[in-house]
């Protein structure tokens, strides 16, 4: 059975992207079939995969436009590119429209019926969401089974995950009752500095009632060195620390989502 796996937290630079990338990857090589969906205005998940989003013509944006105006939508995956060991499902910047157009319309479920007939075709699909609660991160919690929250363990890092917690609550009692969040992970770890045993143990009393995933993910350039290659840090450099990392938080995945 396919999961629809969401990357949220409305932080900015705690590696969502980063994160959505390699997690994608990493499943890849342990057999599994996936789909990375950018669904983020910028981009960098599309620009991650080493793709230019401005020579695209059909992408996220202009799906979600599609069915936010009620139109017929292209053959199933002629959108989608496959990179390697990946499909992607990538955006351009004009999915701000769709973002605007959707809080209009007050419609919330239209990337669940963009994601629906392709969950045949997958094992997993991972959503990279921007940071936000908007319109665009309603609908992917409203099209997720499961959302994993990745948490940079510097100061403030608990800023805005309170509300994040109660946003997919009120989803999941409104629009979405099978959605669950299956755990935070740490991104960025300096393990040997006081301020990332502090943060991380405050991160793990204050939301020990969600899973913590064992798989913290070091600070390391190579990753993204990787992005701007277009590629994973396993392709990068598969003896990374980083590279290891993100395996063993697929094995997680696989073992807990």
């Amino acid at each position: 059975m396919c999961k629809i796996i969401v990357m949220a937290n409305q932080k900015g630079g705690v590696a969502k992207t980063s994160s959505t990338r390699n997690l994608a990857y990493s499943l890849a090589e342990l057999g599994k079939k996936v789909l990375a969906v950018d669904f983020d205005p910028q981009t960098n998940l599309t620009i991650s995969f080493g793709v230019a989003p401005a020579v695209l013509q059909e992408t996220a944006a202009s799906l979600m436009m599609k069915l936010v105006m009620d139109e017929a939508l292209p053959e199933k995956g002629s959108c989608i590119l496959n990179i390697g060991k990946v499909d992607l499902l990538p955006s351009k910047k004009t999915l701000t429209v769709a973002e605007v157009n959707l809080l209009i319309e007050r419609k919330d479920d239209c990337l669940a019926k963009l994601l629906a007939p392709l969950r045949a075709d997958y094992d997993y699909i991972l959503v990279d969401t921007g940071p936000s609660l908007g319109s665009l991160t309603i609908n992917a919690f409203t099209a997720a089974d499961e959302i994993i929250i990745p948490v940079d363990p510097e100061l403030f890092a608990l800023v805005g995950l309170k509300e994040l917690t109660e946003t997919i609550s009120k989803i999941k009692q409104n629009l979405n009752p099978k959605v669950e969040i299956i755990g935070i992970f740490f991104t960025k770890c300096s393990k040997r500095t006081v301020l990332y045993r502090e943060i991380s143990e405050q991160v793990c009393v204050t939301f020990g009632h969600l899973h913590i995933f064992e798989s913290r993910i070091p600070t390391t350039i190579k990753v993204g060195a990787a992005n701007s290659k277009g590629l994973s840090v396993m392709e990068l450099d598969a003896k990374n620390e980083a590279a290891a990392a993100y395996m063993n938080l697929a094995k997680e995945v696989l073992a807990y989502a």
